[in-house]
């Protein structure tokens, strides 16, 4: 019969280092390991000095950016100004596209009333225009009826007097116009603006 015992304790191995072996295995270990620190070490100062440049470069820009603000805030303020302008000034080009009768008639007249011409007289009727007026010479009356042409409020423009008359000691022409308005008011339009 064989005995076989379960408890027993396996024998410690012992592990003898020579001092050769030793130097060799603290070539390995602690040359790496020196290394390792070194460039650990260089690595931190470049990371270092990066940040450094990096907090430089943002106390320089908030600085900038600081003395820029008051006039970013004048060029906003200028933006809002600006838009509040044009928006006006659409509102006026629409009013002015929105003109009827008589009203209407004026304004396109005296926009087109060149310069050394006067009107004496106006009269509507149907958006049947008839104007008497006075101009330096016929060239002024020509003028005059051309602008009201370009208008495309009118059409129809007729020339139906001239006659020289002295004011003043100064040869003039006395002219009488005829024309149409193009646009009629919309009465319903009219209404609902009221």
């Amino acid at each position: 019969m064989m005995k076989i015992n379960l408890n027993k304790k396996p024998k410690k191995l012992k592990i003898k280092l020579e001092k050769k072996s030793i130097k060799s295995i603290s070539s390995f270990v602690i040359i790496p390991i020196i290394a390792g620190v070194v460039v650990a070490a260089a690595m931190n100062l470049a990371i270092t000095a990066k940040i450094n440049t990096v907090n430089n470069n943002i106390k320089v820009y908030n600085g900038k950016t600081s003395a820029l603000l008051p006039k970013v805030q004048k060029v906003n303020a200028i933006k809002a100004s600006l838009a509040d302008i044009l928006q006006k000034i659409n509102i006026i080009k629409t009013l002015k596209k929105e003109q009827s009768g008589p009203i209407g008639y004026i304004y396109y007249i005296s926009a087109s009333l060149p310069r050394f011409a006067w009107i004496d007289s106006l009269k509507s009727v149907n958006g049947n225009i008839s104007v008497n007026g006075i101009a330096l010479d016929g060239q002024v009356v020509s003028l005059f009826m051309d602008n009201l042409n370009k208008t495309d409020y009118f059409n129809n423009v007729t020339l139906l007097q001239t006659s020289e008359v002295k004011k003043q000691e100064l040869k003039l022409q006395n002219f009488n116009l005829t024309f149409n308005a193009n646009y009629k008011p919309d009465i319903k339009s009219a209404v609902s603006n009221k």
